[in-house]
């Protein structure tokens, strides 16, 4: 039985996170169920309590899984020097395709921040060092850091900046369901999105260059 288990290790592990993420979204946290995120993910509820010893145990490496994605999509920034346009519409990419690509994980996480954001902290602070805007180490707090030395920006609270280029790309991802259902044939919907995206991207950089541009 264990060697199934083994063989089989990523694709169902990842089955199964995925199927909590829906299953807490939908029900919360007290309110989802094992036998549920078992039937959802297609596994019998077994091979569950193989890879985790309980429902907080499948919630916390949810969220993990989660941080590490993004962690990862924003250390693939490239380092190569860019006008600062350039550097925020590539932190927004991340996220637009983050929204779009994962917008269950997106769920996820809103659902987690709503209860109070403590298992969230729990799975960010030991990865701290590995996220790019942080103050230590990271490639991008470095990159505005050193665009305001060289005068090109004011000298602004730099994770503050990058949390506002973010959460002004959101937004828009609230709207998508409201989008879809009044669009309503196949594909308008995406056209009307990735059209607004566009013009919002250039509205976001507009407005925050001219907050920071000396």
């Amino acid at each position: 039985m264990k060697k199934t288990h083994k063989a089989d290790d990523g694709k169902s592990k990842d089955r199964i996170l995925e199927a909590a993420m829906d299953e807490f979204v939908e029900y919360g946290y007290y309110g989802a169920r094992t036998q549920r995120i078992a039937d959802k993910a297609k596994v019998n509820k077994a091979l569950i309590h193989y890879y985790f010893s309980n429902k907080e145990t499948i919630y916390e490496q949810a969220l993990a899984k989660v941080v590490g994605l993004i962690i990862g999509k924003l250390n693939a920034i490239s380092d190569e020097p860019v006008e600062i346009e350039k550097k925020m519409e590539q932190i927004m990419d991340v996220y637009i395709s983050l929204f779009t690509e994962y917008s269950g994980y997106f769920r996820f996480v809103l659902s987690e921040v709503l209860r109070g954001g403590d298992k969230l902290k729990k799975a960010i602070v030991p990865r701290i060092k590995e996220i790019p805007f942080n103050p230590m180490n990271g490639s991008l707090y470095r990159y505005f850091n050193e665009q305001m030395k060289n005068g090109k920006i004011k000298k602004v609270n730099i994770f503050q900046l990058i949390i506002s280029i973010i959460v002004q790309i959101a937004p828009v991802y609230f709207a998508k369901g409201i989008i879809e259902k009044v669009a309503g044939g196949a594909g308008v919907e995406r056209l009307i999105v990735g059209k607004f995206i566009k013009e919002r991207k250039k509205f976001v950089i507009d407005l925050t260059m001219n907050g920071i541009k000396k």
